[in-house]
């Protein structure tokens, strides 16, 4: 953990910096391809991670081509609740609102379990011309023999689909 964070953000910690890699993207009405993406979770001192995403489609020699999509939002953790929750009600530990430049955006909540953070959208919002997405699930977490490696799964329902794989990538860190 990274002790100049907020005392809120520390189960979300090992997020913080930049991360590149590759990844793969595909959906029911959409061939597959791979891209390059470039992840920031970064933080200025108050209670929330700022989160930006860029993904660019690669060329055929692994070069970077044009951008394909972005998202930017806010993660933050919520606090522990009041009173000790019902036996059947799931422990939520992180907020996460995720914007994007298709029209939509979601709003996710998840649990936090040491370096993997899942999220389910509670809410999704699209604009009147805005891409027509109606759930998605995100899977974050580190592994590889230093835990050097940020992998994540992205499923999402759309356009009249069910929730389907649609994006994951393995990113490095860097400086």
């Amino acid at each position: 953990m990274q002790s100049e964070v907020h005392r809120d953000l520390e189960k979300l910690s090992f997020l913080i910096g930049r991360w590149e890699g590759v990844g793969v993207t595909g959906y029911a009405d959409m061939d597959e391809f791979q891209f390059g993406q470039e992840v920031e979770f970064s933080h200025d001192g108050g209670p929330f991670l700022g989160y930006r995403s860029r993904v660019w489609r690669l060329t055929a020699d692994g070069s970077l081509d044009e951008l394909w999509t972005s998202e930017t939002g806010y993660w933050r953790c919520r606090p522990g609740p009041a009173e000790e929750p019902a036996p059947d009600t799931p422990s939520i530990h992180v907020e996460a609102l995720i914007t994007h430049p298709e029209g939509y955006t979601e709003m996710y909540l998840g649990t936090v379990f040491a370096s993997r953070v899942e999220l389910t959208t509670d809410a999704v919002l699209s604009t009147e011309t805005g891409e027509r997405v109606t759930a998605g699930k995100r899977l974050y977490g580190l592994f590889g023999e230093q835990r050097e490696t940020l992998g994540y799964a992205w499923d999402m329902a759309a356009r009249g689909h069910d929730l389907r794989s649609f994006m994951s990538a393995q990113l490095k860190q860097v400086s």
